[in-house]
């Protein structure tokens, strides 16, 4: 039954340190945009006693993004930046993918990126995206910073490791290489009982030697399965040193599976769930590929950069 938005209190503060002294007193949330935070509340999944906004902090408002020098953005930048930015659809094409594909489309003009990795939901795509490109998510306490993976960044499902006093200030995705593509790509079902698994995402980065035949490098990443993105590392290394070729991207999924299967926190896989997860992990890592044999040196398109 949904209760509804219980009262509770708004506060706008000015400085890092402020907010992260209202943020460790009990019942206080830090928010961004919101736009998961109002859906929470709403339906009586989350109870707040104080809302701290970070948007009038400073220095959180940061963008860049070159394929020299990384994508790097504060907690305050908003999708619809990162979605209209020329590099970030050239260069971490995975994420900006995964933003084009966020429903309802309104989330984009109001949601932050930063918002919706901290939301911690298995179902968002942009953290299994942000771990294809081998993120780090920067974390501030008010007297120090720290930086670590996004792979390490989630606990469970709504979860993270942030404690209370701790905010994610910026998220960096390093360059690509020249000859790098990634890509991006869910497929969703109707859920049907308790414990059915409604929708997996894929995410890959795969980067080619300079003759653009062998894989020098592989990242992939199932999403919206168990409690978090999940690294294929197996599949990785199988990649590393073989033929850039659809057979061997078809055997790099077979182990995506035989990996997912031995996951403890992973509902059981029913046969459609399983050929859907090959068909993602085979189609991102050709996808990938295809991008990265059209890549050409960076600094061709440099008078773009902005």
């Amino acid at each position: 039954m949904r209760r509804g938005t219980q009262p509770f209190e708004f506060a706008e503060p000015t400085e890092v340190a402020d907010a992260l002294a209202l943020a460790t007193l009990p019942g206080s949330r830090l928010f961004a945009g919101g736009c998961e935070l109002a859906h929470a509340m709403r339906r009586g999944d989350l109870d707040c006693a104080r809302l701290v906004s970070i948007m009038h902090l400073p220095g959180l408002d940061d963008f860049r993004a070159h394929p020299r020098t990384g994508l790097e953005f504060g907690a305050q930048v908003l999708l619809r930046r990162l979605a209209a930015d020329i590099w970030v659809s050239k260069r971490w094409a995975a994420l900006h993918e995964a933003i084009e594909q966020i429903q309802p489309p309104h989330i984009v003009n109001m949601g932050t990126v930063v918002g919706n990795v901290c939301a911690a939901s298995i179902y968002h795509d942009l953290a299994t995206a942000l771990a294809a490109h081998r993120a780090m998510i920067r974390i501030d306490n008010g007297s120090a910073v720290k930086d670590i993976s996004i792979d390490a960044f989630y606990v469970a499902p709504g979860e993270t490791v942030l404690r209370p006093g701790e905010m994610v200030s910026s998220i960096f995705a390093p360059p690509p290489a020249a000859d790098a593509g990634s890509a991006f790509r869910k497929i969703s079902r109707a859920v049907r009982g308790e414990g059915d698994i409604g929708k997996v995402s894929a995410s890959a980065y795969v980067a080619l030697d300079t003759a653009k035949e062998t894989v020098t490098e592989a990242v992939l990443v199932i999403g919206s399965l168990g409690s978090m993105p999940r690294r294929m590392y197996a599949a990785e290394a199988f990649l590393c040193g073989v033929s850039a070729e659809t057979d061997n991207y078809a055997a790099a999924a077979d182990r995506v599976v035989e990996s997912l299967a031995r996951c403890d926190d992973i509902a059981a896989l029913d046969d459609v769930m399983v050929a859907w997860i090959r068909v993602l992990a085979r189609d991102v890592l050709e996808q990938a590929a295809s991008r990265a044999r059209s890549r050409h040196d960076p600094a061709e398109d440099a008078h773009l950069a902005y």
